[in-house]
């Protein structure tokens, strides 16, 4: 039986209010009348409770000259005191008191679900008076929301009456109903079997949420093989779920199967939790398909040299090694099948593997694969043997050809070159080749080197690594070019296409990584930590040059404003590592603003201070350039990094693409 969760014990106060003049005609009597009256749901505006259960109600008020507690049919008054967990409450109602007490408390037991259930009382005064009931929560002004209750003159007594309503949930009564895809109606409880194709579905619909009040939370369908113990029971369907209606599809098995359905509301704080289950009586009957199984579709040749042969249907797993059963023929000759596997992607494709592979040669012949039917394994769910087939045609696959794509790059830490193509390439075919390097050449410096060694990135399949017998620098100039034959294949057996001879890039390695590209607003990366006077900082849109240069800004700017005798403070929000005694090369595009008069910023890299000056011939006012120069650490920090434009003077200077990486040009 349920657990009761709420008794006398825990009545909370639900209303107190003392009577108060209200009429400017009427004169209270100086005798102390109020009202008060508490339940088991305490203050809480929505007060529910299971059947078989039973809730208390307390009258607590002053001044009375009548009360009575009046219940509706379904109801009983219980005699106190009451445990608090009990199978049944039925040996406490009280017989014969009808539905309405004079007590002042009652204990009051739910036997019908009723969403509405009107529990009444009626007090009677010789005074007037109000009562301020608390009806729920206001969230805007975090008040409670109040209704005041006015007695009413009948004769010569002031009468309350008020209804207190109990939503009374039902236990569940478990019923359902079946359709076909058309919304034909099943009449499955007068009739044996339903006939169903394998595959086919029905739409099943739980109506235990429409025949009471007991207000279901989730429905679970079971369709289940037919066993005498019901641990035996194999399901091959199971579903979970907060709809009522469902669209099931038999399609795991065939024979004769039985059903249920389990509709269940969870527990919450006041309800508890409850659950039917429901035996579907009629047999669910799946048969198999009357089609054939056979081979459907395209055979084709995969880039990795294996044969997919499509089925009509979706096979069960394989048992046994059926690979003597199929033979592929090449003009006429037939070349042994090693494996035959079930692809990992459908079930309904099998997969075929050569102890002679395909060549890309061979799409010109007439490729054939056949099965000779004597696998009693290869059958489909619903069981169907697949049947025999004969010189299904192949479409080889012909490799294509390997094209080099994106950027060549250059990795600072080691050394490494790693160039991209557009399909994966073949790792045994660099480890099989006496000279991997075969074909390819690279120039540093316009001087030629050799490669070391060349392998597939185990991290991108589609990229080389290269690695040369010399060390580079990031300022080196570096090309690499393909002149073929060489080894090198795609998983395709794709040869590789001639390139170059194509630059190399090397690897930034900027410390500051995208904080020194200027993109997101001032006082996000960057800080404005405070100007004088009119100094000021902002990442805008670039400005149009005066003059046009090959030099360009990408996306936003910083700009830094400082007329003369004012400047700004701008500072990176996060700190970068510098080491003791390591050099570090800063690069960074610069635009002076033709109102620009001094000759110098300070930029800072920890506590270390490094100009920027701008009074060379070749620094030009209005145009975008390339600015760079080295420092080396003098203290290992973790700072920030700074940026001042300096007075007397004015400074109008634009930066963008803010580099700092460990000096790596060759000395």
């Amino acid at each position: 039986m349920r657990d009761i969760k709420y008794s006398i014990r825990f009545l909370f106060l639900l209303l107190i209010v003392v009577g108060c003049e209200d009429d400017d005609e009427y004169i209270a009597p100086n005798t102390f009348v109020d009202a008060a009256f508490t339940t088991t749901w305490g203050t809480a505006t929505v007060r529910d409770i299971d059947i078989n259960n039973y809730g208390s109600f307390m009258d607590l008020s002053n001044g009375t000259t009548k009360h009575e507690w009046t219940i509706p049919e379904g109801t009983f008054f219980l005699e106190g005191p009451l445990p608090t967990r009990a199978d049944s409450f039925e040996s406490n109602i009280i017989e014969g008191t009808g539905k309405v007490s004079d007590e002042r408390t009652v204990h009051v037991l739910f036997t019908k679900g009723d969403s509405l259930t009107p529990i009444k009382l009626h007090n009677e005064y010789e005074e007037y008076t109000e009562f301020a009931l608390p009806t729920g929560w206001d969230a805007e002004t975090n008040s409670v929301i109040i209704d005041t209750l006015k007695t009413v003159q009948k004769g010569s007594a002031w009468v309350l009456d008020y209804t207190i309503f109990i939503d009374v949930y039902d236990t569940i009564v478990a019923d359902m109903e079946i359709r076909d895809l058309e919304g034909n109606t099943i009449d499955f409880k007068n009739q044996a079997e339903i006939d169903i194709k394998f595959g086919e579905q029905l739409i099943f619909e739980d109506l235990s949420r429409q025949n009471n009040t007991s207000r279901p939370t989730s429905t679970i369908w079971t369709i289940h093989t037919i066993e005498e113990n019901e641990e035996d029971k194999v399901n091959i369907i199971n579903v979970n779920e907060e709809k009522t209606i469902d669209t099931l599809t038999f399609n795991k098995r065939i024979g004769k199967f039985k059903g249920r359905l389990v509709s269940r509301r969870d527990r919450t704080e006041t309800v508890q939790a409850d659950d039917e289950t429901y035996e579907i009586p009629v047999v669910f009957n799946v048969t198999a398909l009357d089609e054939a199984l056979e081979q459907s579709g395209d055979v084709i040749e995969l880039a990795d040299n294996t044969i997919e042969v499509p089925l009509s249907s979706k096979l069960v797993p394989l048992t046994e090694d059926v690979s003597t059963n199929f033979v592929v023929e090449v003009n006429g000759t037939a070349r042994s099948v090693t494996s035959v596997v079930q692809s990992p992607e459908d079930a309904s494709v099998l997969v075929l593997s050569l102890d002679t592979q395909l060549e890309g040669t061979d799409a010109a012949n007439t490729v054939t694969v056949s099965y000779d039917g004597g696998s009693a394994t290869l059958q489909s769910v619903d069981e169907r043997v697949l049947e025999a087939f004969s010189s299904a045609p192949v479409e080889v696959y012909v490799p294509v050809p390997v094209n080099r794509v994106g950027m060549i790059q250059k990795t600072t830490e080691d050394d490494v070159i790693l160039v991209a193509f557009d399909q994966p390439l073949d790792p045994t075919s660099v480890t099989a080749s006496a000279d991997a390097a075969m074909g390819f050449s690279v120039m540093v410096n316009g001087v030629p080197l050799t490669v070391a060694s060349v392998e597939v990135d185990p991290a991108d399949s589609t990229r080389l690594r290269m690695i040369l017998n010399e060390e580079l620098y990031r300022d080196d100039e570096i090309t690499v070019s393909y002149a073929g034959p060489g080894d090198i294949r795609s998983i395709g057996a794709g040869e590789l296409v001639d390139f170059g001879p194509d630059m190399v890039m090397a690897n930034e390695d900027n410390i500051l990584g995208d904080v020194g590209n200027y993109e997101n607003p001032i006082d996000t990366d960057w800080l404005n930590t405070g100007s004088n006077g009119a100094g000021a900082a902002d990442i805008i849109v670039a400005p149009t040059p005066d003059v046009i240069s090959m030099v360009e800004p990408t996306g936003n700017v910083m700009h830094l404003s400082a007329p003369d005798g004012n400047k700004p403070n701008t500072v990176t929000s996060a700190t970068f590592p510098f080491e003791a005694g390591v050099a570090y090369r800063v690069k960074f595009k610069r635009y002076l603003g033709s109102t620009t008069t001094t000759t110098f910023a300070k930029h800072y890299f920890g506590n270390q201070q490094i100009d920027d000056s701008w009074n060379g011939a070749e620094d030009v006012l209005g145009t975008w350039q390339l600015v760079e120069f080295t420092f080396t650490a003098d203290a290992t920090s973790n700072g920030t990094v700074r940026i001042q434009p300096v007075p007397a003077g004015i400074s109008d200077v634009y930066y963008d693409d803010y580099i700092i990486q460990v000096d790596d040009n060759r000395p």
